[in-house]
């Protein structure tokens, strides 16, 4: 007698045992041991009571919604860790409320077993404390995102980080870092945006900083730094905002900065040292340039009669310096002034009438030798 037929799958069968093995073939694989392993050693070295952001660090999958942690898909290595002490996520808002955490504890050097990662993120946290694991320079050769910025991290900056030449951004800003900026850091190839400013950071600009051809901003403000400002800087024809206030930095003004011609440089902050010398025409001719700041320095000199149709100043702040002469005539061509100081300096003359002096009050020019005319007195 013949075998009764089989009995064909239902179609909903079907369907699900399809479901079952496209998602076999889709999901990503899971996080290597090593790599969980790394991440519970850095979260053992930290803590953080009040919002829970361990919290969901449990199970054998660390790629599988460990808050804050990233995995390559195809590989299953951990390749983001991001914990930021001032996110609007459901975790740190959960209340729509953005909260201000608090972390303390230090970083592991378990971070460099993590030897995949791209970005390594811990900002905001206020009390993380320590150094920066020496071996981050040297054992993350894929990294492009380093932000460590607003904690307590001290010791100084790896010798080795221009080893890192994928990073495109550097930020250590707001610490308690030391010692000298690594000559090495010259040699960060895709570096965009460095940020040390905030810190306790001591020597000069190193000299070859010249060579980072792709960076945009620069930020090395309120540290301790001296000696002069390199000339190579002024090589670099794609920086925008460039933030040296607030150190000890002497000598003049390079006359390279701003004279490229590629009216990239947007800010420049150098208020706060003991520059001397006299400002370079070139720089207050710039295209471009739309914030100056040399405050609170020794700039001897008259102001560069160099101002265009084409100059749009927000801010121009000479105030605080030696500067002689008489108020540029070639201001009243500028396109727009908003805030002008003049101030505390040595400036005889009269002040030209018409825009933008009309719209400026006294204190742009108050304590000067003999500066006369509207909005001072008048001229005897």
């Amino acid at each position: 007698m013949a075998s009764p037929a089989p009995i064909p799958a239902t179609p909903l069968l079907a369907i699900a045992i399809l479901a079952v093995l496209v998602s076999a073939t889709t999901a990503g694989p899971a996080c290597s041991e090593s790599d969980r392993d790394a991440l519970l050693s850095i979260r053992a070295a930290l803590s953080e009571a009040h919002l829970g952001v361990f919290s969901t660090w449990k199970g054998a999958d660390c790629c599988a919604n460990w808050y804050g942690v990233s995995c390559d898909p195809t590989s299953g290595r951990v390749a983001d860790l991001t914990l930021r002490g001032e996110a609007e996520d459901a975790v740190m808002a959960p209340d729509g409320h953005p909260a201000s955490g608090v972390m303390s504890g230090y970083i592991s050097d378990h971070v460099c077993h993590l030897d995949a990662l791209s970005s390594l993120i811990l900002a905001d946290w206020k009390q993380i404390s320590g150094p920066i694991p020496s071996c981050v320079a040297t054992s993350l050769p894929n990294l492009r995102i380093l932000e460590l910025p607003a904690n307590r991290l001290t010791g100084e900056i790896p010798p080795s980080i221009g080893s890192l030449s994928r990073l495109i951004v550097l930020n250590l800003a707001d610490n308690l870092l030391s010692g000298a900026i690594p000559s090495s850091i010259a040699s960060l190839a895709s570096i965009k945006h460095l940020d040390l400013a905030n810190n306790q950071l001591t020597g000069s600009i190193p000299a070859n900083i010249g060579n980072l051809a792709t960076l945009s901003r620069a930020l090395l403000s309120r540290n301790r730094l001296s000696g002069p400002i390199p000339p190579s800087i002024g090589s670099l024809t794609r920086l925008a905002d460039l933030d040296l206030s607030e150190n000890r930095l002497t000598g003049a003004i390079p006359d390279s900065l701003g004279s490229s011609g590629s009216g990239v440089l947007t800010s420049l902050h150098l208020g706060g040292n003991r520059i001397s010398g006299r400002i370079p025409a070139k720089l207050l001719g710039a295209k471009g340039l739309a914030i100056v700041n040399l405050s609170r320095n020794a700039v001897e000199g008259p102001i560069p009669d160099a101002f265009t149709g084409r100059s749009y100043f927000i801010v121009l702040d000479l105030s605080r310096n030696r500067l002689t002469g008489g108020v540029p005539r070639s201001l009243a061509s500028a396109a727009y002034v908003g805030h002008l100081d003049l101030s505390h300096n040595r400036l005889c003359g009269t002040i030209p009438a018409g825009p933008p002096f009309d719209h400026l009050a006294a204190e742009s020019f108050a304590s000067n030798s003999c500066l006369c005319g509207a909005p001072l007195g008048k001229c005897t």
